[in-house]
């Protein structure tokens, strides 16, 4: 076609409307980088999405730009569809990851500084990027782990709440007093410090085990890695000290053996 028999007042109105997206674009952008901080956005998430928008807009605005000086926008919006199809295809990861990020932070199933268990690892959340949630292992090693991957499998939020539960198996001899060893347990492991204001612990009969009677001590303590780890360690002693001050034995495994014959004497096999 010949541009140059297109009237002036066309080249305007499409002048004004590319300038016109070009600003509503602009706002665009700044809107979506403002609204990131009411919605907890990281600003690497919040930057990428404005981006995205602007680009959007900008292209529809072109598109209706040459339609207005009579371009035939056909041909175009197939190469651009194929085009888009083959740039998907090749940032998929990236992209998947990137929505992975805003669904990590729309949803905040977790946040930065909650301690959690995933694919395998578990340790504090330092970071959520537009890639990855950052991990600090509780031996100290950083871990960086995709968030579609923290998004396709299991999350367990350790610290979601403030108390959670350990359960500490063991076992008494068969002529040992159950419900006295239940009631002095059951005291000295709730007066233990550190478990003030965590629902109170307590301790069941599970089953009859070759060594000993079975049973578990059910102990809730603060979420923390650390803390938990100390008293429930704290909580086993006590229960062995307690067993054992109130004479209460802790059977070794063992097995019973009959062996047919006479005394003093092994079978003989024939």
């Amino acid at each position: 076609m010949n541009f140059a028999d297109i009237p002036t007042t066309t080249w305007l109105s499409a002048s004004v409307t590319l300038l016109t997206g070009l600003l509503i674009s602009m706002a665009v952008g700044r809107a979506v980088r403002s609204a990131a901080k009411p919605l907890k956005l990281q600003k690497e998430v919040a930057n990428v999405v404005a981006r995205v928008v602007r680009v959007i807009v900008l292209v529809v605005t072109v598109v209706i730009s040459l339609d207005m000086l009579g371009v035939e926008v056909g041909p175009l919006m197939g190469a651009l569809g194929i085009g888009g199809v083959l740039v998907a295809l090749s940032l998929q990861p990236v992209l998947g990851n990137l929505v992975g990020s805003v669904m990590l932070q729309a949803q905040r199933p977790i946040r930065t500084g909650d301690q959690i268990h995933t694919n395998g690892h578990s340790g504090t959340v330092i970071d959520i990027n537009g890639r990855a949630v950052a991990l600090k292992t509780f031996n100290g090693e950083i871990v960086h782990l995709p968030n579609l991957k923290v998004l396709d499998e299991p999350l367990v939020n350790q610290t979601k709440d403030e108390f959670r539960r350990t359960l500490i198996p063991f076992q008494v001899s068969y002529d040992a007093d159950l419900r006295m060893t239940q009631k002095l347990l059951c005291s000295e492991i709730r007066s233990l410090p550190g478990l003030e204001g965590a629902p109170p612990a307590d301790v069941l009969v599970t089953g009859f085990g070759d060594s000993g009677i079975d049973l578990v001590a059910r102990i809730w303590h603060p979420s923390e890695e650390l803390t938990s780890r100390w008293l429930v360690s704290e909580a086993a002693i006590t229960i062995r000290e307690t067993l054992s001050r109130h004479d209460v034995e802790i059977p070794f495994p063992q097995r019973v053996l009959h062996v047919k014959g006479s005394p003093g004497q092994l079978p003989t096999g024939e």
